[in-house]
């Protein structure tokens, strides 16, 4: 029997389901989040899939709102190309994202659908034909009813209630830091269409509380979602009662819309009833099961080929590459000689963003290395290091991204945009303002802001939300933040005491919510990295963590750092397996664990609890077992960016980092490995 898998991409999120569960990536839709951020989401999700199914063969569907049916062959060789590149084979079908809520039962190939997501779109059949789409042409052309169409027009009402040109309403207090900043914020950015979206949840809540201007908004709405309806279904030829399936993350997150709508097709059609679609991914699974004949897809009359296209996945087509144009790369810093004198360097080809190869597994690096030296050198130093991806740090402490001034200054923002340009950023970081969100809040955090605990909680959240937000605009797919610990005293258990870490987790879980919901939001995946410091610090408390957060819409993986678990005395290997779909990332550095007698000399040793002393090192300088670590990953079938991480105080880092992509490059497989051919 064949092994079955589904895609679906919406405007917002993309999730996969098959072998071992769901996995979630933000939008794959280029004119949501832009080009170079939707391939990368897109190659990763292939990427996951084809380690999850057996040979990597099986059959499935992609549902996306990027297929146009009227030119589909564009987007049908770049889903081709990608889904091969990452080791997908076998048959999968490819429609637009309405399509499998059609054919899925109780539809079952005859009735209407309605999309109400970031867009809309229309779907309707009579059980014989091709289908008829009515709307789903971006939002310069259609999208009336969907929530960029909602969040826009509660947007406007505001700014027109704050001028004095429309009537009064809630939502004039209700986007910060007010509706006309806002507003030109938005204008400038270069792909708006999601985060004005992201507004309609603030409108449909005023509308709730019973705001007059916000209940005629979603009135409008509502009546735009009915003619949809109405128009592809009057197209398709249905007249006897037919039933209507309704879904997208606007009727998803309000019931009480989808009430609204109900009753309103009831009313003014010859609808039986409206069928809701809670998980979009289940309907394009239960709609490939429906296709299956004898282990292979065959598609109703009239779908092939003129809404849903059947793809032969094959290993020998290369994905395309993302381009950008060239620009002058800084120099990178000279090596330190023994004399002190610097030598000139050989500037480097500068590359364009992107991954540099298709292997398996992406060599990255954290540019926090070079906090204090300035942007402009360490981009230098990530071209000249090869590297395929950089994680980017936003901590106001490291200069090298001033995150207060991105908020608020558009040219900021297209400078910083420029000067990442030859470098592909994967991730975005903050590790030590976001640490004041859950503490301390004493003098240890004093160093990145003196204040009261609540002054340093806003500071961190601030700082936590805008490095969504730039990972966002930068089409980072990830973003890695460290939120502190409230107490970490709860890993002991006192006498006669109830209090213990999951205390921690739970108010890590509360703390985290404006954050998870922006992540889930910008379609941005937010990366735990398990730190003594952290809430997460060891395995069983990063699961926990994982746990408590498996409700939320947001994507939550983990930022595996191997040294700084096996710091606190973990087992290095132990730490690598069992994760799963749950590792996102991971980062390698190596370690030097103190043996000796009394205090260690030399730079660089440190505490991390009450063990003996450590010190981190470039790969191959300390005691972890690098090649099996490695080899440790792959069997897990990790697909992500393996990111190198300078903290060794005795090499320089351009030495260090050179010794450690080097010691990478040749473990990890250049492409897809063939196996043992004899």
């Amino acid at each position: 029997m064949s092994t079955l898998w589904a895609v679906d991409a919406g405007g917002s999120t993309t999730t996969a389901t098959g072998p071992g569960g769901r996995s979630r990536r933000g939008s794959v839709n280029p004119a949501s989040v832009g080009a170079q951020r939707a391939e990368g989401a897109l190659r990763s999700l292939f990427a996951d899939l084809a380690a999850r199914l057996p040979g990597g063969a099986g059959l499935g569907w992609i549902a996306t709102a990027t297929l146009d049916p009227v030119d589909p062959e564009r987007e049908l060789d770049r889903l081709r190309a990608l889904a091969a590149d990452a080791g997908l084979r076998g048959r999968a079908v490819v429609s637009n994202d309405a399509l499998p809520w059609l054919v899925a039962p109780p539809l079952a190939g005859r009735g209407a659908v309605v999309v109400c997501g970031t867009g809309s779109g229309f779907l309707a059949r009579n059980g014989a034909d091709a289908p008829t789409r009515v709307g789903g042409c971006e939002y310069l052309g259609s999208d009336e009813g969907s929530a960029f169409d909602i969040g826009l027009a509660g947007l406007r009402a505001a700014v027109r209630a704050r001028d004095g040109r429309g009537p009064g309403t809630a939502l004039a207090e209700a986007f910060r830091p007010t509706p006309a900043l806002l507003a030109r914020d938005l204008a400038a950015r270069a792909f708006p269409k999601a985060d004005v979206a992201a507004l309609a949840p603030v409108v449909c809540r005023a509308w709730l509380e019973g705001d007059e201007v916000a209940a005629s908004i979603v009135a409008r709405a509502v009546d735009e979602l009915v003619v949809g309806v109405a128009a592809a279904a009057r197209s398709a030829g249905l007249e006897d009662e037919y039933l209507v399936a309704a879904g997208g993350g606007v009727l998803r997150g309000n019931p009480e819309l989808l009430t609204e709508l109900d009753w309103a097709l009831r009313a003014a059609l010859p609808v039986s009833g409206l069928v809701p679609v809670p998980d979009p991914d289940e309907a394009v699974l239960a709609a490939l099961t429906a296709c299956v004949r004898d282990g292979d897809i065959v598609l109703p009359p009239g779908l092939d080929g003129a809404c849903a296209w059947l793809l032969d996945l094959t290993p020998d087509r290369a994905a395309p590459g993302p381009t950008a144009p060239e620009r002058a790369v800084p120099a990178p810093e000279p090596p330190a000689t023994g004399n002190g004198d610097a030598r000139a360097a050989v500037l480097p080809e500068p590359r364009a963003a992107g991954p540099a190869s298709t292997a398996p597994v992406a060599v990255g690096l954290c540019l926090a290395a070079w906090g204090g030296a300035g942007l402009d050198a360490a981009v230098a130093a990530a071209v000249e290091a090869r590297v395929d991806a950089v994680d980017l740090p936003t901590d106001s402490t490291s200069g090298l991204v001033d995150a207060d001034r991105w908020a608020r200054d558009a040219d900021y923002r297209a400078q910083l945009r420029a000067a990442l340009r030859p470098v592909a950023v994967t991730c975005v970081s903050n590790s030590r303002d976001t640490q004041l969100l859950l503490g301390p809040h004493g003098p240890h955090t004093d160093p990145v802001l003196r204040g009261s605990p609540d002054q340093k909680r806003a500071h961190a959240l601030r700082h936590a939300l805008n490095a969504v937000r730039i990972a966002a605009d930068l089409g980072a797919a990830q973003v890695r933040l460290m939120l502190g610990v409230p107490d970490l005293a709860r890993w002991l258990s006192w006498w006669h005491s109830e209090v213990g870490w999951d205390d921690n987790v739970a108010a890590w879980r509360e703390a985290a919510e404006p954050v998870l919901d922006l992540a889930a939001e910008h379609g941005v995946e937010l990366l735990v990295e398990p730190h003594p410091k952290q809430v997460a610090h060891d395995p069983p408390s990063t699961r926990a963590l994982l746990d408590a957060v498996a409700d939320h819409r947001a994507s939550v993986r983990v930022c595996l750092d191997v040294a700084n678990i096996a710091a606190t005395g973990h087992d290095p290997l132990g730490c690598v397996r069992g994760w799963g779909l749950d590792l996102g990332a991971a980062h390698a550095k190596d370690l030097q664990r103190w043996t000796g007698p009394g205090l260690p000399t030399g730079a660089g040793w440190s505490r991390y609890g009450p063990g003996p002393a450590i010190r981190f090192r470039a790969l191959g300088s300390g005691d972890l077992p690098w090649p099996a670590l490695v080899a440790a990953l792959l069997d897990e079938g990790f697909t992500g960016v393996l990111y190198v991480e300078h903290e060794d105080a005795l090499l320089p880092r351009r030495q260090s980092v050179a010794n450690s992509v080097r010691l990478l490059r040749a473990l990890l497989p250049d492409s897809q490995p063939q196996g043992r051919t004899w």
